[in-house]
Parts: C-alpha cells; sequence; structure tokens
C-alpha cells in the first residue's frame, strides 16, 4: 500500500476514534468557568475588542478583580473566532475540540514516526501510542470541557514545532520556522515556554550528552523567542508578579510535602484514573506522612529503575520521560495558587510522553515472533477498548454543572466546593430547602477542616444568607449577613440585604446605618437604584425629609427618565 495512503488511513482512524470517545461532547453545555470565560465575556463578541485582547491580561475583561499575571491573548482570539462561527452554542466549541484533539493525535502519530523513523514497522508503532494518547482517559477534562482550549492549542504548537525541528532538512531554515511556531505558543498558554528543553534532550540524545553552551546558536531562535514573549508580556501588563497564594495559612513547606504526592498521584492518573474525579480541594500533605513517604520511596525506585536500565533503554525513551515529566513540574506549584491543585488537563501534553513509551514497546515487540506480535496487537485493542469507554463515561461528567459537581463530590463527601456549588444550583432552580441543606453542608466541612478557605467562607455565607432569606428565616439570615460583615465591611450587597432584614425586625435605624454604609461602596446600577430608593424610605419614615429628597435628587441624575425618583420625591413634606 501507498506510504502516503497508509497516513491518511492511520490519520482517519485517529479522528474516527476522537469522535467515537467524545461524541457525546456535543450534547454538553458550557460549565463551570465557561460562564465567565465565555457566556459573560464581552471581548469574544466583536472583532473591536482585539485591542484590548492583545494589550490586557487574559481576565481583564471580567468583572471580577484577577491579579494581572497571565497574558494569553491568542486564546481569547480563538474563542472570538469561535463564536464568530457558532455563536453560544455549545456544541460548535465541543466540536472544535474534539477536532484540536484529533489534530493533536496526528501530529503526535506524525512526530513520533519521524522520531523513530519512517519505515512501516515504526508506523504502526507511532498508530499504537497516538491512538493510546487519543482515547486515554486522562485528557477527557481537555477535551470535554470548552475551557480547556488553552491545553489543546499549546499541546498542537508545541508538537508541530518539534515536528518541523526533527525535520529530515538540513540548516537553518528547519530551526527558524519551528522557533516561529514556537514563539505563538505562549500566547495560548504560558506553559509552552518550556518547550525547548525537549529539543536540547532529543539533540543529547542524538549527538552525545553535551553542555547546553556548546550548541548555543541552535537554540539562539528559541531564546529570542521566549525572551520576546516575556518582554512582550511584561511591557504591557506593567510587570510580571508571582500569583497570590490562596492558602496564606500554609507555609512553603507544606507545599514542597506535597510536591511529591502530587507527582506520583499524576504519574497514576495517567495510567490508570481510577478514584480521579474533578475539582477536588487541596488537602496538603504533611511531611513524613504516610503518602509523602510512599511517594518518596516510589519516586526514589522509578530513579533508580531508569538508572539500572538506562543502558538497555531505546534512546528516545529519555526524550519520552522527559516529555512525561517535564510539563508536571510547574503544575507542582498549584497547591500554593490553586483550590483544586490536582487536574487532568495538566497531563495532556506530558501523555504524548506515554505515546512515545508505547510506541517504542510495540517497535520492539514487532521484532519478535507472529505470536507475540499477535499478542501486541490483541494488547492494543483491549486497552484501547477499555479506555476509549472509560474517557466515554468521564466526558458525560462535563455534561452540565450539575453533572459537574455530582461526579466532584463522589470524591469525598466533604468536598465543600462541590456542595456549594451543587447548593448554588438548587437555589437558583428555586430549590430552598435542598440549597439550604448543602450549603450549610459546605460551610460546615469547609470550617471544620484542617484548612479552612476564608474566601469560600464568605462566599457560601453571602448564598447561604440569601437562600434563608428566600425561604422566609430571617434570623438565620441576619447571622450569616453579620459574619460576611464582620470580615467585609465593605460588601454592599450584603450590607443592603441585611438592612432589609433588620427593617423587617423593626430595626430602622440600624438599617439606615446599613443602606448608607451599602451606598458608599455600591458600583453595580441596578444595586444603587435599591439602595437610594430604601434609603430614602428610610429617611422618610424617620422624619427626615430634606435628606431623603436630596437622595432622590441623586438618584434622578444618576437614572435620567426613571420616573420613581421624582414621584418619590413629590410625595414628601414642604421644605
Amino acid at each position: 500500500m501507498n506510504g502516503r495512503i497508509k497516513t491518511l488511513l492511520f490519520a482517519l482512524a485517529l479522528v474516527a476514534a476522537s469522535f467515537a470517545v467524545y461524541h457525546a461532547t456535543l450534547w454538553n453545555s458550557f460549565v463551570y468557568d465557561d460562564a465567565e470565560q465565555v457566556l459573560r465575556n464581552r471581548w469574544i463578541t466583536d472583532s473591536g475588542y482585539l485591542k484590548e485582547i492583545f494589550t490586557s491580561h487574559t481576565f481583564a475583561f471580567a468583572e471580577s478583580s484577577y491579579q494581572a499575571i497571565s497574558y494569553r491573548p491568542l486564546f481569547l482570539a480563538f474563542y472570538m473566532a469561535e463564536y464568530a462561527i457558532f455563536g453560544l452554542e455549545p456544541w460548535g466549541w465541543h466540536f472544535v475540540n474534539i477536532i484540536l484533539h484529533s489534530a493533536n493525535a496526528i501530529i503526535a502519530f506524525l512526530l513520533i514516526r519521524r522520531l523513530m523513523g519512517e519505515e512501516e514497522r515504526a508506523s504502526f508503532a507511532a498508530f499504537a501510542g497516538a491512538l493510546v494518547f487519543t482515547v486515554l482517559p486522562a485528557g477527557s477534562e481537555v477535551v470535554s470541557w470548552v475551557g480547556c482550549v488553552p491545553e489543546l492549542l499549546y499541546t498542537f504548537l508545541c508538537l508541530v514545532s518539534f515536528y518541523v525541528y526533527a525535520g529530515a532538512g538540513k540548516g537553518v531554515v528547519r530551526v527558524v520556522a519551528s522557533a516561529l511556531i514556537y514563539f505563538i505558543a505562549p500566547f495560548t498558554k504560558e506553559t509552552a515556554i518550556i518547550f525547548p528543553v525537549f529539543l536540547y534532550v532529543y539533540d543529547s540524545l542524538r549527538d552525545g550528552w553535551v553542555p547546553v553552551l556548546s550548541r548555543v546558536k541552535r537554540y539562539i531562535p528559541f531564546a529570542v523567542a521566549a525572551f520576546a514573549y516575556i518582554g512582550i508580556k511584561s511591557a504591557l501588563l506593567g510587570h510580571i508578579a508571582a500569583p497570590e497564594r490562596i492558602h496564606t495559612d500554609l507555609k512553603p513547606a507544606d507545599f514542597l510535602a506535597s510536591a511529591p504526592y502530587l507527582f506520583v498521584e499524576y504519574l497514576r492518573a495517567l495510567v490508570f484514573p481510577e478514584g480521579v474525579y474533578p475539582l477536588q480541594p487541596f488537602a496538603p500533605i504533611p511531611f513524613f506522612g504516610a503518602e509523602f513517604i510512599v511517594s518518596a520511596l516510589v519516586i526514589v525506585a522509578l530513579s533508580a529503575f531508569c538508572f539500572y536500565f538506562r543502558k538497555r533503554f531505546d534512546r528516545l525513551a529519555f526524550l519520552a520521560l522527559a516529555i512525561l515529566v517535564v510539563p508536571l513540574l510547574p503544575a507542582l506549584y498549584a497547591p500554593a495558587i490553586s483550590r483544586t491543585p490536582f487536574a487532568e488537563r495538566y497531563l495532556y501534553l506530558p501523555s504524548v510522553g506515554l505515546a512515545l513509551l508505547i510506541a517504542l514497546v510495540f517497535q520492539r515487540g514487532l521484532l519478535y515472533s507472529a505470536v507475540w506480535r499477535k499478542a501486541l496487537i490483541i494488547a492494543l485493542a483491549v486497552v484501547s477498548a477499555f479506555y476509549s469507554v472509560w474517557s466515554y463515561k468521564k466526558s458525560l461528567n462535563w455534561g452540565d454543572d450539575r453533572a459537574l459537581w455530582e461526579s466532584s463530590l463522589k470524591g469525598g463527601p466533604g468536598n465543600h466546593l462541590a456542595l456549594h456549588s451543587l447548593g448554588y444550583i438548587a437555589l437558583k432552580e428555586g430549590r430552598d430547602i435542598e440549597a439550604m441543606e448543602l450549603l450549610s453542608k459546605a460551610l460546615k466541612f469547609n470550617l471544620e477542616g484542617s484548612h479552612p478557605d476564608p474566601t469560600m467562607v464568605l462566599l457560601t455565607r453571602k448564598i447561604l444568607a440569601n437562600a434563608y432569606q428566600r425561604g422566609g428565616l430571617s434570623d438565620l439570615a441576619a447571622l450569616e449577613y453579620e459574619e460576611v460583615l464582620r470580615y467585609e465591611p465593605e460588601d454592599p450587597v450584603a450590607g443592603f440585604n441585611l438592612g432589609t432584614i433588620y427593617e423587617g425586625m423593626g430595626r430602622p435605624g440600624d438599617a439606615i446605618d446599613l443602606y448608607e454604609k451599602a451606598l458608599y461602596f455600591a458600583k453595580r446600577p441596578e444595586l444603587l437604584r435599591e439602595i437610594i430608593l430604601r434609603l430614602g424610605e428610610g429617611y422618610a419614615k424617620a422624619g427626615r425629609a430634606t435628606e431623603a429628597r436630596a437622595l432622590y435628587e441623586r438618584g434622578a441624575e444618576a437614572f435620567p427618565g426613571d420616573p420613581e425618583f421624582q414621584q418619590r420625591a413629590r410625595v414628601l413634606p414642604a421644605r
């Protein structure tokens, strides 16, 4: 069979496998961060926002305040293109994710084949590795969640850059072309900066291990690309700040102790993701605790195994290990800056390293007898079928927010993040009693945990107070709002809502005090309007007609054309 036809058939098989495993995601909704990054992101709705996209940090579009540390304009521009084609129809966005995953599977196949050689045996071995990459359950989060487009894009660009670099051609042309592709990658996700490490390992395996300075000329284009990205980011954002730590009560040693455990968990989840659930809260691992000791021993054992058998390994096995391990290293810092530090999306690029290892096993196994070859093919079929079913089931976890958080809750009944989110969903759907129960549990488990999350405590209290207020439990609502204001006295929503409760309790003076403070801090027009009306009514009832009239006049200026303020001013006593 013609080589090009065979390559085409292999590529079509990978695309078919992608759609077979992930076709159900076409009926998935936008979930989790998609609400802010897609549904409430005005920047992606109009090409006129391209200037803002390329001159601001990634989340500058959001109403919430985000630290200016991320600069990924191409990922937002990609969202803009998706919006232009599909609008806010979720199926189109999920379709694009499947296409991108298929493209990554194809370029992984082509890259592995190029690294191993172009002969027929290498082609089938490369296909075997790429097929496992395609159906691997560790990739289900990336393909099933729209918000993982940065992972898909930067992985594709890194693999294409590597494919060009490893090409048969000589000279600087392919190096410069590879560097230009690499230059684009960090604009989709910063993790791409680490990519030149793979090139150094590849060159060292091919030419022998030598100091990097001896090949400095070869890497100059990549260094220029990396520093250009850093310079552009620094110039536009004004600085490059370290991410703020979420768990401020923990010491650096607490995070360092968790790193070995996380690393071993990533390796396990890559091959056998049983018990891996999305969005699990951070649980620090103590130094010299059982998890730390076991994880450290596993790392030592794996390192010793690789060192002892290093001479028997195919040279590309070390490259595969580099691709598998290096991208995981930045993720080990996640406990310091994330509520959910373990995330399968960080395994997406490393899974290419696993694919290369599998391809190497197949390439060597195909040299043996026909029985061995049949055994390998049967093993590939069984493993691929097993992983495919597993990935399909995991993709359903991302169907909508309820399905996502219910699957997250399976990871532990004390998952306060899942309980909080399910309670919020119940409240939005009008199931107030269920919302109260879930939110109360979320608050309880968070406060009783070894390391409570103060930000989530406040957020849960706010939503729980709202649920109590809607359910007519004013006393309980007041207690929650009072706790919120103890830690966030400038929260205008909590102040306003507590003021309305105080009014109902016959405490008009306390209500006015809260309204006045809320008025000072309110920013949203709809809240500002309600505060002015309530406070004005409070002034009027307290005999403070002059203050009420001045407040209504302020309201009329702020909301021209709104008759409510003038009508209320007319019924006030004459000056």
